[in-house]
Formats: C-alpha cells, structure tokens, sequence
C-alpha cells in the first residue's frame, strides 16, 4: 500500500496502511478513518483513538450511515477527537515535508481545498487551541499564503508533536536539499560541500548511514570515484558529489522512490502505538537493565579502553539512582560477585566477574551464549512480571554499550526492533542453554505481525525521550541519526539479537559513544560524564511513564540533595 495521495473528489486521502486512512475535507477538516480490529468491540476502539469513552456519540453521528465494527468499514473519527499520537499520524500522513527540532515544529502551508490553510486551523491542529495563533504570528493575521513557512514554538505543540521535536537534530539555517538526476552509472543524488565540511561525515555518515569505519571508508572510495574527485582530502567547498540512490538512506531518497514510501508507511504504522501508561515514581515498572558484554567479553577496546568496563559502571549507576529515586523494580541482567559500588573518583567497579543472572547463572565465557541468555532472561522477567500482576506495557528494557565506529561519527545513537527484522521463530540449543531454567521455561519465542509494530511504535517513543534527555542535559548525540531501526555493516542490515528476540515491548539498546572518537573516550572515563548519562536516563524514564519532560526529572532532586 502507497502512502501517495489519492484523490477521492474534493477529498485528499493518504492511505497510512490497510487498517488507516487519513483525509482532508474543505474548511481543512481532517478525519482519521479507521477499520476494527478483530474481535474489537466499539468501546475499545473508540478508547484506542480517543482515550476518552465521551466521543462515542459524536463519533456515532459522525458515521450514521454505517453499520460499525465490520472488517470492510472505515470508522471516521474527527481529528479534534483524537488521541494525541494519532493527531500526528494524521498530520505527518498528510504533510510529509514538515519536521520538528527542538525549538518548535515547521509546517509547509498547503491548499487542499483549493485555498491556502488559516493559521487558526494549522494551530488547532499543532497545539489543540486555534487562538494560539496569535502567539504563532506576531501581527496577528490568521492569512497564509501557499508554500509558506509556519513555525510553531514548541511550548505551544501537543505532547506527541514536541516529544519527537525535542528528539529531531537542531535545524540547520539554510540547510541544503539533495537534487536528484541519472546518468550511465543510474540513479544518484547530487550534494554539494559547503565550507567545513567532510565526505566522510557530511555525506557519507549522513546520507547513507553507515557509521562503521571500514564501510565509511570503503563508500567514500566509491562515491569520490563516481563524482571525479582524485582527493578525498582536498575537495573543495561547492564541488558536486554524486551519491548513488540505491546508497541513501530511506529518508533521503526521491519521494516517489518505493524504498522511501515503504519505509514513512511502517514508521507511521509503527506510530499508532506509544507508551500511555501513568505510573508515579516508577511504582509497579519492572526496568531489565543490561551492562553489554562483561566477564571475558571485554567488548570494544581502544587505546586500553574497554567498553565492558565503562558500561557495567554506568549500569551500577543507573540502578542507584532507580533506586533512590524511584519505585521501579531493577533487574540486572549481569552482575559481579560484588554489588555495584558507586565511586567518587574515576574508578569503576568490579566487573570482570561479572554473569548473566540466569537459574544458575553464566559466567560469560562464550560470547554468543552470553547475548542469548540476556534475552531469555529479559523474557522470564516479562513472564514474572504478569504472574505478579505487571504488564508487558509496565516493562522496559534497556542494553547499555560504547561502540567502536569510524573516528568522524560520535555521541549517542538508540536502536530500536524495526519490525521488518522480527520476522520468524527464534530460540537456541546445546547444554549451555538447556541447563538454564529460563531456556526450559519457553525455549522459541516468536512475534504475530501487531506485537512486531508495537516493539517499534513504543521502543522508538522511549528512543526518543532517551534522546530529548541527552540533549536537554548538553551530551553528545550522533549528528543525523540518532535513533535507528537497524544496524547496517558490511553491505548487510539487522536487529541486535538482544532486540530481535526479546519479547518486552518497549526495549532498546544505546551505543552511549564511540570509543573511536578521542573526544567521545576522553569523556567515556569520567565518573563525572558518566553519572550525567545515568541521569539522563533515568529522567527520560521517568518521562516515559509521564512525569517532568526528559532532562528535567532529576533536576529539583539533585538541586535538594
């Protein structure tokens, strides 16, 4: 199914998948039209769009001539109605072009019905409140013209719009756009350098999103080649760079390119679905906190930095701070023989001896084995946690690593299960995991189509307010691309294992930083930098079940310690 505009008469409709649609009617009236899911009564859909059981009766009238809740009808539900996250489904549905960044949100003024949109509609839809236009345009005028440029600050955007604008990269004044042409070789986007920038991190790490040392190195080979440059290192400022379409990202690729329909049709399917659960300091969330690697699995190593070591410390420090400030319960997947120890000095704690906290337990000495038991366990603690009367919707799960990647990427990248990767029946076998009791307990596991979007839709929301949390507290963030759908390396794309086969819902793995970059390892050894990390999380936790917007959450706390 395309996410192209169909033109049903007066109306514009995008199709968002075989369940949504989403028009726009005249007097910009926008509706989302929805199909039932199966066995889904009214009450239930309606409190799946709306989370308010009062919009029954206009969402009645709105469809009196329908007979509802059969598979082949769309139910028509008012935009105002709307849940905030489906309010920007629906506008991201009809407006592909506009972005968020921290400061606000821009909108490009359409005419869907024939006439440029009123600013009083387009800050209904942004804001929930058509008067706060005023505070949108300084002179006050509601008239817009089409192709026009409206911002939006983000104190006015609903939750939903200003949770991904605080997640998005700055804007960049003047930010150049990709022209695209074909020549003997194909396809290719043209990009021209402006001063100060590189290929390698300007094009290559940005537009291809490969980060990975030997393919950045490798794709700038290839592109210098195709756009006749002799010196990668002497390119001049304004000179054309040719970047093949079938390299870009999916994002960067023409409109009409299937690659890029495809991919906005999954991320708006994948939208629907955002944590909506209210929980007080954390009381009944169950947190699966995993140090990557650990024991004999030193991980990546750079100039005798080893990733094991810096991450298990700040796992240590992210459950202190859990633990004081909070009702969560904390389950680490390893653990040393010690408990963690928070150190005022740069030390860090013992973590060498540390095991995945299986029935026994695993020294890791195999490091296959040892990222496979962490996702049976983070399993079996989903499963205990719904005996005790949790949720899978109360779970979360978060894999704490420092990459190692080309010297010119750095800061924070998130990946999250894209559901394209989850496809199949998963589990291992041998003595290792025959002995351990979460492996006897469910030793497959696999996911039906709904849980595979949801993973998505929710691991992206908690994505994105671990990233409004790095921002908000200055930390480094990867320049472009901070929250991933999937790793890509040596031509090849997947999900982590500790991603693909965990059934917890909201679960997402953090490469904190790049060991390759000097600046990124320089910090990396701080207890300083790396207790500023653990409270970013915890305020972007905290966040996710609806406390104070990530990066402000520990703030009053540590200023009345």
């Amino acid at each position: 199914m395309s996410l192209a505009a169909e033109k049903e008469g007066p109306l514009r409709t995008v199709r968002v998948s075989d369940e949504i649609k989403v028009s726009i009617e005249a007097g910009d009236e926008v509706f989302l039209s929805a199909r039932p899911l199966p066995l889904e009564n009214l009450d239930a859909f309606i409190k799946r769009f709306t989370d308010d059981p009062k919009t029954k009766k206009e969402i009645l009238a709105q469809n009196a001539d329908f007979k509802l809740l059969r598979r082949e009808v769309f139910v028509r539900v008012p935009y105002r109605l709307l849940s905030d996250s489906y309010k920007k489904i629906a506008i991201e549905a009809l407006f592909p072009a506009d972005k968020g960044d921290p400061r606000g949100w821009t909108h490009v003024v359409g005419s869907s019905s024939g006439r440029p949109e009123s600013l009083w509609k387009i800050a209904e839809w942004f804001t929930g409140d058509g008067a706060n236009y005023r505070e949108i345009r300084a002179d006050g005028s509601v008239v817009t013209e089409t192709g026009e440029t409206v911002r939006i600050p983000a104190r006015l955007l609903l939750p939903s719009f200003r949770s991904e604008a605080a997640a998005s990269a700055p804007a960049i004044p003047g930010e150049p756009v990709l022209e695209y042409g074909k020549d003997a070789q194909g396809r290719y986007a043209l990009y021209r350098l402006r001063r100060g920038e590189a290929l390698y991190s300007a094009v290559i790490v940005r537009f291809t999103g490969r980060v990975h040392a030997e393919d950045v190195n490798a794709k700038a080979v290839e592109i210098a080649a195709r756009s006749g440059i002799a010196d990668v290192r002497a390119i001049p400022v304004d000179a054309p760079i040719k970047i093949p379409v079938e390299d870009l990202a999916a994002e960067f690729r023409p409109a009409d390119d299937p690659a890029r329909i495809e991919a906005e049709k999954s991320r708006l399917e994948a939208a629907q679905f955002v944590n909506r659960v209210r929980a007080a300091n954390l009381s009944g969330v169950t947190f699966v906190l995993d140090a990557g690697h650990g024991g004999r699995d030193t991980g990546a190593s750079v100039d005798g930095m080893q990733e094991a070591k810096h991450v298990y410390d700040l796992a240590c420090r992210v459950e202190s701070l859990l633990r004081h400030y909070s009702k969560a319960r904390v389950v680490l997947t390893v653990a040393g023989r010690t408990p963690c120890r928070i150190h005022a000095s740069e030390a860090v704690v013992d973590w060498r001896t540390a095991e995945v906290q299986t029935h026994p337990p695993y020294p890791i000495e195999d490091t296959v084995a040892g990222v496979n038991l962490r996702w049976y366990l983070a399993n079996a603690v989903l499963r205990r946690a719904e005996k005790e009367g949790g949720s899978e919707d109360r779970t979360v799960f978060v894999s704490l690593h420092a990459d190692s990647l080309h010297p010119a990427v750095r800061g924070l990248m998130v990946y999250i299960p894209g559901e394209k990767f989850l496809n199949g029946r998963f589990g291992r076998m041998g003595s290792i995991y025959a002995s351990r009791r979460e492996v006897r307990e469910a030793s497959m596991t696999s996911f039906s189509r709904k849980e595979r979007v949801k993973a998505e839709g929710v691991s992206r929301d908690l994505a994105e307010r671990i990233v409004a949390a790095f921002r908000a507290a200055g930390l480094p963030l990867h320049a472009f691309q901070p929250i991933r759908r999937n790793v890509i390396r040596g031509g090849n794309e997947w999900v982590p294992a500790i991603l693909r086969y965990n059934r917890i819902p909201a679960r997402v793995l953090l490469e904190i930083c790049n060991l390759n970059n000097p600046e990124d390892r320089k910090l990396l050894v701080t207890a300083a930098y790396r207790d500023r990390v653990a409270r970013a999380l915890v305020s972007a936790l905290i966040a996710f079940y609806g406390g104070p917007p990530a990066g402000t959450a520990l703030a009053a706390e540590k200023k009345a310690s």
